[in-house]
């Protein structure tokens, strides 16, 4: 059978179709255009500049895809998106971040960063860079990390729930970058994962009663057979704190549908909290418990 000869059209046409229509100089050229040909398709308005060195194909609709790629071209071939864009990007979140963040190895100038874009400058270990969907982005360990300081430490959680993540590579990624930003919280919250967060749950519980009023419990105390973290046994209600993503399989998943059905069955109110919900919502979780007891 004949082979049919692959043109230069049909290389960048397939690069753009899989590129989300965007394209570098080097990347053109790579394909076999020549700067004359990256020229014409400029001034017959079939791509449009937009930014030094980066193009986007007219005919393609601009969107958050589009949007990611260029920040991060823009500020060089070797710069790498990160944070919370690159969570989205690998799938990590559902929602687009208000701010897309671009890490380069590189000091000096760059182009200046449009809204909406940060440029940070960071060195990266070669482990923590990947290419996917021919896109430079932070791997997933050192995402989920960067991520949690813009999105919330739920991300931690979803990740390690997900399986995207073991908890040894957050570790390792996390002392890799000891001096960057928020990452004395990310250490306390390894800490916690490592334990399993029970104890530092119950702590941090305790911490919002009392600081919201919240008075006649008792904690770890045994209610129809199954141990709860805590019991307002006068208004017959039990609150219980659910351990860390990290922790919750199977096996735990069902003990505590059974102790929660044995306690509704008996006539007790079940109250359950997550650490996100304690850490990040406690005024929330006071309202919430204190309407039930109070």
């Amino acid at each position: 059978m004949r082979r049919i000869p692959v043109t230069v059209r049909d290389r960048i046409s397939a690069f753009l179709a899989s590129h989300d229509g965007v394209i570098t100089t080097a990347q053109a050229l790579a394909c076999g255009l020549s700067r004359s040909g990256i020229q014409r398709r400029v001034t017959s308005g079939e791509w449009l500049r937009v930014t030094t060195g980066v193009f986007m194909a007219s005919d393609h609709q601009r969107n958050a895809r589009t949007r990611v790629r260029v920040a991060t071209l823009s500020v060089g071939p070797a710069a790498v998106s990160g944070a919370g864009a690159a969570a989205w990007w690998h799938g990590l979140v559902d929602t687009f971040p208000s701010q897309i963040t671009v890490f380069t190895g590189t000091w000096g100038r760059h182009p200046r960063a449009p809204a909406g874009v940060r440029i940070a400058h960071r060195t990266l270990d070669p482990v923590d860079i990947v290419e996917v969907a021919g896109l430079l982005v932070t791997g997933v360990a050192l995402t989920v990390l960067d991520a949690a300081g813009e999105c919330g430490p739920k991300v931690i959680d979803d990740a390690l729930l997900l399986r995207k993540v073991k908890l040894e590579q957050l570790s390792a990624a996390h002392a890799r970058y000891r001096s960057r930003r928020g990452a004395s919280e990310t250490s306390r919250r390894l800490a916690v994962l490592a334990s399993g967060a029970r104890s530092e749950a119950e702590r941090v519980t305790v911490d919002l009663f009392r600081a919201g009023g919240i008075t006649g419990w008792r904690a770890n105390t045994e209610v129809c057979g199954h141990l709860a973290d805590f019991v307002f046994d006068e208004k017959r209600v039990v609150v219980e704190i659910d351990g860390s993503a990290h922790h919750r399989d199977a096996k735990t998943f069902q003990r505590d549908r059974t102790k929660r059905n044995a306690w509704i069955a008996a006539g007790w109110n079940a109250l359950n909290f997550t650490w996100d919900d304690i850490t990040s919502r406690g005024g929330e979780v006071v309202a919430q418990v204190g309407a039930v007891v109070g």
